[in-house]
């Protein structure tokens, strides 16, 4: 994860960052629930609604395609499931750039890849006098929001209409699979903040890693996401950017550059509680997405059949469900 100032992070590292505790009474993940939404209402501004399927899946129709998730209300649970485990590896915290905490502080805010508009909905809670927007490419957000949050059908590749100098952070989680020129995005950015203000940039990456050794040496998870890197790279996605970060924000003009990275579980084998809750949805979304993002993009970029996906998945699934494996992804 990083942020950055002065218009946002550093290579990728794991030094410093201190090993999970494996519970040794692990034996139940069912305990636990997901967060809920209270909003204002608000207007939604936008006429894209129609979508297209495949393989029993609903998908974005602007711009069809490039986006390999769905946005049907499976994945919109499964989005909503991402944004609670990272609140809990956080510490219940939505962001860690420094922004103003005086009350009646006016701020602008942009969301960039919102997808179901969790963070800006709880941005808005939490920062009344701060203007919040959120874009994405599907139009799945609530209508019922607070009054200074509103969202767009956008698209962040695309030249942006922002006036410079607009915003006091910008935010962009979980879209290394969407991006496809980061030194571009990184331009406009820059070019969209104030001086002074920030981009936070937060995604995970991989392979999978273990505090034990607890990985199998023919791990099926690291199968899935080795084949995930390669497909990506067949259309111009790199899933390691953020060991990038630094390098392409220095050259986009950001200086105060910093980087955090945290363990994300996969699994509710920590000790802590609250790394505990946080493995048990990171699994449940990464179990969901193996169909979610894995299937339109086994078929349509690595050329799979469905039925050979479904039994590659199967085997993924088991590995997750072995409760001897103490994996983590960093964040």
């Amino acid at each position: 994860m990083a942020t950055a100032n002065d218009a946002a992070q550093q290579p990728h590292a794991q030094a410093g960052v201190a090993a999970l505790e494996v519970d040794g009474d692990f034996v139940d993940d069912s305990a636990y629930g997901t967060d809920g939404q209270s909003s204002e209402l608000t207007s939604l501004s936008s006429s894209v609604t129609a979508y297209t399927f495949e393989n029993g899946r609903r998908y974005h129709a602007y711009k069809a395609g490039k986006y390999y998730g769905p946005n049907d209300e499976q994945e919109m649970d499964r989005e909503d499931m991402k944004h609670h485990w990272a609140k809990l590896v956080l510490n219940s915290k939505l962001h860690l750039a420094p922004l103003p905490t005086a009350p009646g502080t006016p701020m602008r805010i942009l969301d960039l890849g919102t997808g179901t508009g969790i963070w800006c909905v709880e941005m808005g809670d939490l920062y009344p006098s701060a203007t919040i927007t959120g874009t994405d490419l599907s139009k799945i957000q609530p209508s019922w929001v607070p009054p200074n949050v509103s969202f767009e059908i956008d698209d962040f590749d695309d030249d942006w209409t922002y006036p410079p100098a607009s915003f006091d952070l910008i935010h962009n989680r979980f879209n290394g699979t969407a991006i496809s020129d980061w030194p571009a995005l990184v331009r406009k950015s820059y070019a969209a903040l104030k001086p002074g203000a920030w981009m936070e940039l937060v995604d995970l990456t991989n392979p999978p890693q273990s505090d034990d050794d607890t990985i199998p040496p023919n791990s099926q998870v690291c199968s899935f996401f080795d084949m995930l890197t390669d497909g990506c790279a067949r259309i111009g996605r790199d899933v390691h950017v953020p060991r990038h970060w630094r390098t392409l924000l220095t050259e986009g003009g950001f200086t105060g550059i910093e980087e955090r990275v945290f363990k994300v579980p996969v699994g509710g084998w920590p000790k802590d509680r609250r790394m505990k809750e946080a493995g048990v949805f990171e699994m449940e979304t990464l179990r969901e997405g193996l169909p979610a993002i894995g299937m339109g993009f086994f078929t349509r970029v690595l050329g799979w059949k469905a039925v050979e996906v479904e039994v590659f998945f199967a085997k993924v699934r088991e590995e997750l469900d072995n409760r001897k494996v103490h994996m983590w992804l960093p964040m």
